[in-house]
């Protein structure tokens, strides 16, 4: 066993410390994180990767800083892609404060 091993509690060797970050944040994510709420709080990272831009799909705003993430069927625990859409602050509080909708009137999303 080398000597780096020794001290390892993963016991496992890796060549940066950012190497050991990447592994570490893929193996303890998700149901493995001590931390674990049953994933109700994931919503940016369920459309991130599936490959949807940030982008409000109300208002075309790009700032990621103000994007939020709307359930479509408004219940939070329904975290399909199809149940998704971005929205930055101001949108979101005009969808539910006033029953804005999201949505032309063509039935699609507003860009």
């Amino acid at each position: 066993m080398p000597h780096e091993l020794k001290h390892s509690k993963s016991e496992k060797f890796f060549c940066s410390k950012s190497c050991q970050t990447k592994w570490r944040n893929k193996i303890f994510s998700g149901p493995k994180h001590p931390f674990w709420e049953g994933g109700i709080r994931v919503y940016r990272k369920i459309l991130i990767e599936n490959g949807i831009k940030p982008v409000c799909a109300r208002c075309g705003l790009k700032d990621e800083r103000v994007l939020t993430v709307h359930h479509l069927d408004k219940n939070r625990k329904n975290n399909s892609v199809k149940n998704l859409v971005w929205l930055c602050l101001n949108c979101h509080h005009l969808v539910h404060g006033y029953n804005e909708s999201i949505f032309g009137d063509r039935g699609e999303a507003v860009s």
